[in-house]
């Protein structure tokens, strides 16, 4: 009997090795998960309360500082970009301020052809409140003909 045992015992480590070719993940055989409940013994003392720390119950902070938007498209007024017959862009519009703060506008204008990046530009105007300017660009992407597509998109953040 006690020859049988070292063998069941190989015999049990090699069937829970994870050396085999096998696919990974739970496998038919798991052992039950373990009691919550479990009390620690410590030998000076008979019985102890398991430590348990209770979950968080704030949420996380959010960022305070809000100063700068990636998504200003509304002061952008009347924009307009094409392509003249030889396949160079030009890009034109009015930015205008309808805060109470000075303001910071960054356009970046992108031509595309598919998913291929044929120019682009950035343009950044500082607007004092209730303000506005013309911004403009041209000859920054070149395109075969008037093929392309044109896509302005405006940031915006407190002037410093």
């Amino acid at each position: 009997m006690r020859a049988l045992l070292p063998a069941a015992l190989l015999l049990a480590v090699a069937g829970c090795s994870g050396g085999g070719s096998g696919p990974a993940g739970p496998s038919a055989s798991q052992s039950a998960p373990a009691s919550s409940s479990a009390t620690t013994i410590n030998p000076t003392s008979r019985s102890q309360s398991p430590s348990v720390s209770a979950p968080p119950t704030t949420a996380p902070s959010l960022p305070t500082d809000v100063s700068t938007s990636l998504n200003a498209i509304d002061a952008l007024q009347k924009h307009t970009c094409a392509a003249g017959p030889d396949g160079s862009w030009t890009f034109k519009g009015t930015l205008l301020n309808t805060s109470d703060k000075a303001k910071t506008y960054t356009v970046a204008v992108a031509v595309t052809v598919g998913a291929a990046v044929q120019g682009h530009t950035l343009i950044t105007e500082t607007l004092q409140p209730g303000k506005s300017a013309e911004v403009s660009a041209e000859n920054f992407a070149k395109t075969t003909g008037q093929e392309g597509t044109c896509e302005p998109v405006v940031s915006v953040e407190d002037a410093s």
